[in-house]
């Protein structure tokens, strides 16, 4: 990973963390371990609060792992007019800048505040998206046009399908700014690995020594899953292995 330095940085702030570019062959390296393993990776560097609620992907066998791009929606008010910006000035639109700025490796990270009860956008959206090589798109909101976008081979992650457009709820307010999705905080940037069992975010400055341990710990799943399968317990092949199966372990990884 290549650090990236920029003038918003110069500044200590909770709201303003070290940037590390995440490079899309890191990001694909990512791929090989899973957001359950990568959450206990952080569970052990006192990262808890690291996994989206209820934000599961459209189609089963979705994986994907990218670096977050963050949208942020507002509850609908009042006074708020109906069209927020005129026609001819709709590329303005937080929802179309987001859209248009991601590109290989982001992930677009939508927050929605729980709101299940309209689609922040649809097909359209997630095409052009998946033209420009975005890895995903993350909601803790819902999302449209359900059927069309199953077929898609584009990772898509929420928490429900409304058919309902956005503005009946909400209106995207902003772009690249820390946001809450699923009750876990992202910062731009942040990377995000998703598969079955939901969406793991991993703070941007520890994703390299993260993924490292939990890559490494997924092969030493592989092996002590077969171990069970053998017959060895639970408590044989938890934690650190005797001699013997340590010996085997090593000689079974040289042969991989």
């Amino acid at each position: 990973m290549e650090t990236q330095d920029s003038p918003q940085n110069t500044a200590s702030s909770p709201l303003r963390p070290p940037i590390k570019f995440l490079s899309v062959e890191f990001l694909e390296k990512a791929k090989q371990a899973s957001s359950a393993t990568i959450s206990w990776e952080l569970n052990k560097r006192g990262f808890r609060f690291v996994y989206m609620a209820g934000v599961l992907p459209l189609k089963a066998g979705s994986v994907f792992s990218g670096r977050a791009y963050t949208l942020r929606y507002l509850p609908r008010r009042e006074d708020h007019p109906m069209f927020p910006i005129p026609m001819e000035a709709r590329h303005l639109y937080p929802e179309h800048v987001a859209v248009e700025s991601v590109g290989p490796g982001d992930v677009l990270v939508v927050s929605a505040r729980g709101n299940v009860h309209a689609g922040i956008f649809g097909d359209r959206l997630v095409a052009r998206m998946h033209f420009l090589g975005a890895a995903g798109l993350v909601t803790d909101g819902a999302i449209r046009d359900v059927p069309y976008l199953r077929d898609q081979d584009f990772p898509v992650f929420v928490r429900a399908p409304h058919g309902y457009g956005h503005m009946s709820e909400h209106w995207a307010a902003d772009v690249q700014l820390p946001v809450d999705c699923g009750n876990v905080t992202v910062y731009p940037g942040d990377l995000l690995v998703g598969d079955d069992d939901g969406v793991v975010v991993c703070p941007q400055f520890i994703a390299e020594e993260v993924i490292e341990g939990a890559i490494a710990q997924e092969v030493e799943e592989t092996f002590t899953r077969t171990l069970l399968e053998e017959g060895y317990t639970v408590n044989q092949v938890h934690g650190d292995l005797p001699p013997d199966l340590q010996a085997r372990y090593q000689q079974w990884r040289r042969s991989r």
